[in-house]
């Protein structure tokens, strides 16, 4: 059994997951913008144009794959941390899924934002992302990985996700 087919069609779990999946790609090409602004404004302060820097404005489409499991991540954390699976009377005329969407958006540039004060995690973007070396990715990703399972106290193991203290 597939783990989606777990929940029922109109389950809350079920409703952000696929409002997670629906704004994933616009939420990770945020995250490297967030990520450019952190390298601009913690490594650039006095705004300075070099050839890097225009080197990295001149590149307009990115490589987000290494993201894409991290984003699984954090949005695993985010249905964990809301967990119940009891839909919400919703007043404005919004559906479950806009509404679910939207939350899950507003959280995660939060969280990113956090995330992208580390220089760890903007370089790694900006060296994976934007100008594409051909660095080992693998490293890159496991090291954010542990910053962010580190922020939430989490330890990811073979068989299952642990709380550590």
């Amino acid at each position: 059994m597939l783990y989606q087919d777990k929940y029922f069609d109109q389950d809350k779990n079920s409703i952000l997951r696929a409002a997670q999946g629906f704004v994933e790609p616009q939420l990770l090409q945020r995250w490297v913008e967030i990520a450019f602004d952190s390298y601009m404004a913690l490594e650039n302060p006095m705004g300075l144009v070099d050839d890097f820097i225009l080197r990295l404005k001149s590149i307009e489409k990115y490589d987000t794959s290494l993201l894409e499991e991290l984003y699984e991540i954090l949005a695993a954390i985010y249905r964990y941390e809301k967990g119940n699976n009891q839909l919400e009377i919703i007043w404005d005329g919004r559906s479950h899924y806009e509404v679910y969407a939207e939350n899950w958006s507003e959280n995660f540039e939060k969280w990113v934002q956090h995330f992208c004060t580390q220089p760890e995690i903007y370089r790694a973007i900006l060296k994976a992302c934007i100008l594409q070396q051909g660095t080992n990715t693998k490293f890159l990703y496991y090291g954010m990985r542990k910053i962010i399972l580190g922020h939430f106290n989490l330890r990811i193991t073979r068989n299952k996700t642990l709380k550590t203290a």
